[in-house]
């Protein structure tokens, strides 16, 4: 009965390992086709942006046209309007648990200007991270979206697959 007992539960727990396996896989698999048109269509993105008159500098979470909606995660974009009458756009996809409450963000981010060092430091030998506050003193609403990105690919001057930790 004992034995019954012990392989039923291995059973139940290799079941769950595998219902596990198939969910994150279905999860990544979403992320990249996500990833892909957000990179297609992030010029799109970008001229639609600068065509919602928000303020010189100011940033604010944007809800995008129905036929992009389904490019981020939650059908929103973080928009930055800069000083300088520059755009970027933070196109958050994948919102993913790593360790109790700490998310790991992905997405896109692009910029219709290219980053210099100014906002684009090198961290030696580990990545590139995007900082684009600099001379900006004031609190943006939406932030957390263009302080301390993590480069994931470059793409070019103005795109880049990114990640931040959250939480």
């Amino acid at each position: 009965m004992y034995k019954l007992q012990r392989i039923f539960s291995g059973f139940v727990l290799l079941s769950v390992q595998v219902v596990y396996w198939i969910i994150s896989s279905i999860v990544d698999i979403k992320y990249f086709y996500q990833k892909r048109l957000a990179l297609a269509k992030s010029q799109e993105i970008l001229d639609w942006v600068k065509s919602q008159n928000i303020p010189l500098d100011t940033s604010e979470g944007l809800k995008l046209p129905d036929h992009l909606v389904n490019i981020s995660h939650d059908g929103l974009v973080q928009v930055l309007h800069t000083s300088e009458d520059t755009y970027c756009v933070a196109i958050m996809i994948q919102y993913k648990y790593t360790t109790g409450a700490t998310q790991r963000v992905k997405g896109i981010f692009a910029c219709d200007f290219p980053l210099n060092h100014r906002y684009l430091t090198k961290i030696p030998d580990i990545c590139h991270r995007i900082n684009i506050l600099g001379e900006y003193q004031k609190p943006y609403k939406v932030a957390w979206a263009f302080t301390n990105l993590e480069v994931e690919k470059q793409y070019n001057d103005c795109l880049f697959a990114v990640y931040r930790q959250l939480g």
